[in-house]
């Protein structure tokens, strides 16, 4: 069976629908998420997430997690993965990324082979 189409949007997307700071992308963005068939990427929020925390938005990591999460509810757009790596996030000094790591690990059961001490630390604590 063939799977149907997505329609996926970039981070540039999210970010406009998410903080509304230019009226006439946020329309845009707001009219194809909007749209239906919408998967949002585990890569596009980790992106989403840089942008925020990053040297021009610098957005906190917990105001990071609720924005992120109100969007997804928004789109009753459930992501077990995105939710657990975003608690650890707020929890942590983690890089998203590795956040997202440790979630594999924890709801998947996947095995990590980091050298990143911190992502090493925490996941010999799940051990």
């Amino acid at each position: 069976m063939q799977r149907k189409n997505m329609r996926i949007p970039d981070a540039n997307v999210i970010l406009r629908y998410i903080l509304n700071d230019n009226e006439d992308l946020a329309d845009t963005a707001a009219d194809f998420i909007s749209g239906g068939n919408i998967l949002i990427v585990n890569e596009v929020i980790a992106e989403v997430v840089y942008v925020l925390s990053g040297k021009i938005y610098k957005i906190e990591r917990d105001r990071i997690k609720t924005a992120i999460i109100t969007f997804l509810d928004e789109l009753d757009f459930d992501n077990e993965i995105i939710r657990k790596a975003l608690s650890v996030y707020v929890n942590t000094k983690l890089d998203f990324v590795d956040c997202l790591l440790y979630a594999y690990h924890m709801i998947n059961g996947d095995e990590i082979c980091t050298f990143d001490k911190g992502l090493k630390n925490i996941l010999n604590k799940t051990e």
